[in-house]
């Protein structure tokens, strides 16, 4: 085995075992299986809040991550998302391979997107068990779409969304149904998918 591959295996180790490390501090709740994650039982609504905001946060560099908090048949709905003009969005992923694809597609247009820390969230456990409301925002930056943009010096165009969500949490621990509510003339007002109409004279 040559020193290079030896040394990307000790990198992607250490980074794994950081990434578990973190989940680890921020809860004692949140454990890594075999790849997954999982909650234990016990949680609490802010445990719920960090499990969630872990399978979000940076998704942008990372869109496999989202998937592995999510049960094998569970379902990422975005239920304001403009699929019938603009369809490059989706309303909906159901499973985890699903689930990945549409963040990878999606991450060509965002980058460094980090979402607000759990502590500020707006945390509602619901009369339904395992059923949570969470109210949060994220910011990133536009990716450069062309060569030219690439090439500027300009500020990177900055993005910021904010969101209501229904958790549902599944009995072994993982997220089982998302439903996530964003604007969506934020994001078409930021990827130029829309132009602001001039004032009326």
């Amino acid at each position: 085995m040559s020193k290079l591959i030896k040394c990307f295996l000790i990198f992607a180790a250490i980074s794994v075992s950081s990434t578990t490390l973190a989940a680890q501090q921020l809860s004692d709740h949140i454990v890594s299986k075999e790849g997954k994650y999982y909650l234990l039982p016990g949680y609490s609504t802010e445990d719920v809040a960090i499990f969630f905001w872990q399978s979000l946060n940076r998704w942008s560099e990372q869109p496999d991550n989202v998937a592995k908090y999510f049960t094998p048949a569970g379902e990422f709905e975005l239920v304001y998302a403009p699929v019938d003009d603009f369809p490059m969005f989706s309303r909906g992923s159901k499973g985890r391979e699903a689930m990945t694809a549409y963040f990878t597609k999606i991450s060509a247009y965002l980058e460094d997107l980090r979402y607000s820390k759990p502590q500020t969230w707006t945390q509602l456990a619901t009369d339904k068990p395992g059923v949570y409301v969470f109210e949060y925002s994220s910011s990133g930056f536009i990716r450069s779409a062309t060569s030219e943009d690439k090439k500027s010096k300009s500020p990177k165009k900055p993005y910021h969304q904010n969101f209501i969500s229904i958790v549902t949490v599944s009995p072994d621990g993982q997220l089982k149904h998302v439903k996530e509510y964003w604007d969506p003339y934020v994001a078409l007002r930021d990827f130029h998918m829309i132009e602001k109409t001039p004032p009326q004279s």
